[in-house]
């Protein structure tokens, strides 16, 4: 769905926007794509779950889907849906729906590398690694897609297995008007056929070879590799080994017209390649969809047969990994970064090869990075590409400001840079050996990582070397030609401090800083793959943000719309002296929160977070609820609870806690919640947090706040009360909806002054012991600027009450009632107390009061007034 940018928000409409302040230290200049391509601000994909090597993909309906691995430490990968087109994302049902209690109860096994892939349908297949030894398989659709999903272990039980990793899927599923060139489809075979490749860890060739299975399901696979070579017998291959195709790791493509599989990877001369370079094998599909692959011969493997796409005399061309995409008209492009001793060659290159020469014609490599520290793309890794339409293609890479190993600790800052190439094409759209153009802009709007990114695998734990970012990141297209890149952002920097985690904080050691923010930049101008402009939201400050009606659904996707969790619109403002940062959020109806909380199984805690990055800072500002309607406001900056893997440890959940004792702990702000006497969809609720700025990282009228979230949060515990022990069992909060994202700059666009609601009495009510018991409240400060205030006295009883603080108002137009909360003194000694006043005169007005002390009364005015405006 379309979610309205707003330039001013007036005082009715309280959308909430964005703050973001610019740090200290600012990245390089950007690299200015030719044909005005840009990027919106970029969308947080889960606001809790982080992980490394997020996978996104689009089905034909347009859904967007974003997976990535938690580690084989919990034995648990993250799998989200959007709702709203790809703003915000929900917890996918991995064999049991999504709950409060345990946001992501998948079983084991899983928690390695992840990807997903769809058929014409929306079906969609699902693969997840686990502990290098075998693969977790699902498929969920195609409609409602991740309401539900059927799993699989391949191969079964995970024993006897020689090991896996690096699984990558490809399906052949074409539209009935497609040529047919295929023996598979003209026997008959049944379509989608999906096939799952993995790199055999111990078989035989280069890096074990890729092993290559089929599925007509998604969830039973067979082998697909019809070829065997001669029977070998080591320590670690079994007599009569399957065959293993060279290509392991690099990511496939598949050809629609004949089912033809292609992958592309390194090798050298030494293995049994004609030269050191990037070659590319081919498997063709016989009748029964099995697989025959190019250096496949009756007396052995033999690595001449593959096809050379070009010569990589400075290093190898696998540093994460070689990457095949197929464009509209059938011609393949390839995308390849060089890992060199020289960081200076570490660098990512392009080339096509057309359907026509049987892709065997590779054209002349272009590179497409700049090499450049100026602009911040000196040294390269991980590149991914995505075609479109004839000889067009996206690639993508992380790129550092230092010409130095991407292994080293030297400060470095990386980026996200994308190259649009376009290559040559003849009339039948055939890529041709004339000079690609090319359009190199950097994606991201501030540095997602510092310092190493560590190339050597497992093997970083013992080189204290920084793998959060583990292994790749990928880009994709919309239905308009729009680039959409899933990234990591780290430059948070987290690092879990609290007692308890055995880390020294800070060391390094062990524990890695950086939560890898699951991220996602839209392309917003420029000319998309498909050749034609594409449009989106600028990134330019904005006071508020709107989100539509009915998209808070529990179950997460495709359930019932729980309207006290359905956001409508979210709002910054700074207050006119520079001390407020009043943050607002409308959501449907706040006025029940016990009836709330029981529709979403295992909830007690409802959250309503906002969070946004200022410089290398998560802030926060949130209200919590329970079933009781007594709301705390709180703010502060996030923290992280570091899980551990075979990458040693670091951050996996974020967290955003309330004050008070706990693992975590946030600053007590103050803040009302407003609610009409019908509230609804076009007349919601209004909740304020009056957030004091020191305890946000001090933002003033020119300071930046970056992809600023509104989020309704559904919690089995208090975010202060998780712990390493619930983050492995993802006992977290489960979000139900959010609003998503936007950057808010004060003095570009404020948004309006928050809601005013006030509260004014004084009067008698019967005492608990004998006579009179007094009370007075004052609560406007919004229009008067004075202090609030609630004092009682009840002599009869032996109670002095005179407020300190107030927390929280709560108003209720149906009741006309307001609930005031926060702290003071009876006789001297201090209390929590909670004071309830319904309006009216006398005989009909009541006020209650409770405090923390075991005193409590309530009754009907026997004189005096409430006022309630």
């Amino acid at each position: 769905m379309v979610r309205s940018r707003l330039p001013f928000v007036a005082f009715a409409a309280l959308l909430l926007g964005s703050i973001a302040f610019a740090p200290s230290a600012r990245p390089l200049p950007a690299v200015a794509a030719a044909g005005g391509i840009a990027f919106q601000v970029p969308s947080v994909v889960d606001p809790i779950h982080t992980n490394g090597e997020p996978d996104i993909g689009l089905d034909g309906q347009g859904r967007v889907f974003v997976s990535g691995p938690t580690g084989t430490g919990t034995q648990r990968s993250t799998w989200f849906g959007s709702v709203d087109g790809g703003q915000t994302f929900r917890v996918m049902a991995q064999k049991v729906p999504p709950t409060a209690v345990q946001g992501i109860p998948a079983p084991g096994p899983g928690g390695g590398d992840t990807d997903i892939n769809f058929d014409r349908s929306g079906k969609q297949y699902f693969a997840d690694l686990y502990a290098l030894a075998c693969l977790r398989v699902a498929v969920t659709g195609p409609t409602n897609s991740g309401a539900a999903d059927q799993e699989n272990i391949y191969p079964g039980g995970c024993s006897g297995f020689p090991g896996a990793d690096r699984q990558w899927l490809a399906v052949y599923d074409p539209a009935p008007n497609t040529p047919n060139q295929s023996a598979y489809k003209s026997a008959g075979g049944q379509t989608p056929l999906v096939y799952l490749e993995f790199n055999n860890l111990v078989g035989p060739g280069p890096n074990g070879g890729g092993q290559w299975n089929k599925s007509t399901d998604g969830l039973i696979y067979t082998n697909a590799t019809g070829d065997e070579l001669p029977a070998v017998s080591t320590a670690t291959v079994p007599l009569g080994a399957v065959y293993s195709p060279f290509g392991a790791d690099g990511y496939p493509a598949i050809d629609q017209v004949t089912g033809k599989v292609f992958q592309a990877a390194g090798c050298i001369t030494s293995v049994g390649c004609t030269s050191n370079g990037l070659f590319l094998n081919i498997g063709t599909p016989d009748s029964s969809g099995t697989l025959h692959f190019l250096d496949a011969t009756p007396t052995g493997q033999d690595l001449t047969k593959l096809i050379k796409i070009a010569d990589t005399p400075t290093g190898s061309p696998d540093t994460l990994f070689s990457v095949l995409s197929m464009d509209s008209a059938r011609n393949l492009i390839v995308v390849w970064c060089i890992s060199s001793s020289t960081p200076a060659q570490r660098q990512v290159f392009v080339s096509a090869a057309s359907a026509a020469s049987g892709w065997t014609s590779w054209s002349k490599p272009v590179r497409v990075s700049d090499a450049s520290t100026m602009t911040g793309d000196a040294v390269n890794v991980f590149p991914w590409i995505k075609a479109g339409g004839p000889g067009r293609a996206d690639a993508v890479w992380y790129g550092s400001d230092k010409s130095v190993d991407p292994s080293t600790q030297n400060n470095q800052s990386w980026n996200v840079f994308m190259n649009q190439v376009v290559f040559p094409t003849d009339s039948t759209g055939a890529v041709t050996s004339g000079k690609p153009t090319t359009s190199l802009v950097k994606v991201t709007p501030h540095p997602m990582h510092y310092n190493d990114i560590c190339l050597m695998g497992s093997g970083c734990i013992t080189s204290q070397g920084n793998r959060n970012l583990a292994d790749f990141f990928v880009v994709t297209i919309d239905n308009s030609g729009a680039a959409e890149i899933v990234y990591d952002d780290t430059s948070n920097g987290l690092i879990q401090t609290a007692p308890g985690f055995t880390t020294p904080p800070g060391s390094g050691l062990i524990d890695h800083a950086g939560a890898g923010v699951i991220t996602i930049a839209r392309q917003s101008s420029g000319i998309g793959l498909f050749g034609q402009p594409v449009s989106g939201p600028s990134t330019g400050p904005v006071s508020g943000l709107n989100d539509p009606s009915g998209d808070a659904l529990f179950p997460v996707i495709g359930g019932t719309n729980q309207q006290g969790m359905d956001i409508r619109s979210s709002q910054l403002q700074l207050s006119t002296d520079g001390q407020t940062l009043n943050v607002m959020m409308q959501v449907v109806d706040l006025s029940n929160p016990a009836l709330t909380a029981a529709a979403i199984t295992g909830a007690t805690n409802l959250q309503y977070v906002t969070r946004w990055q200022m410089g290398n800072t998560i802030y926060y500002a949130a209200m919590e609820n329970t079933a009781s309607n007594l709301p705390s406001f709180y703010a502060g900056l996030a923290q992280s609870i570091d899980l551990c893997s075979v990458s040693a440890c670091f951050p996996h959940v974020l967290t955003y806690p309330e004050p008070g004792a706990g693992t975590f702990t946030g600053k007590p702000e103050t803040g009302t919640i407003m609610c009409p006497a019908s509230p609804s969809a076009t007349n919601p609720c209004t909740l304020t947090i009056n957030v004091h700025v020191a305890d946000v990282g001090g933002p003033t009228a020119n300071s930046l706040l970056e992809e600023v979230g509104g989020y309704a949060l559904a919690a089995a515990i208090q975010e202060g009360a998780e712990n390493n022990a619930t983050a492995e069992s993802d006992t977290v909060p489960l979000e139900i909806d959010g609003v998503c994202c936007y950057n808010f700059e004060a003095a570009v666009q404020n948004g309006g002054p928050p809601p005013c609601h006030e509260s004014d009495g004084n009067g008698d009510i019967h005492s608990t012991g004998s006579g009179k018991a007094s009370f007075s409240m004052d609560e406007d400060h919004c229009e008067d600027l004075d202090n609030d205030d609630v004092h009682a006295q009840d002599s009869g009883a032996g109670m002095n009450f005179q407020s300190t603080q107030i927390l929280s108002a709560t108003f209720n137009d149906a009741l006309n009632s307001v609930v005031i909360a926060g702290s003071g003194t009876d006789n001297g000694n201090p209390v929590t107390f909670s004071a309830t006043a319904v309006n009216g005169s006398a005989g009909v007005g009541t006020f209650s009061l409770t405090l923390s002390d075991g005193y409590t009364n309530s009754g009907t005015l026997l004189d005096g007034a409430i006022q309630l405006q």
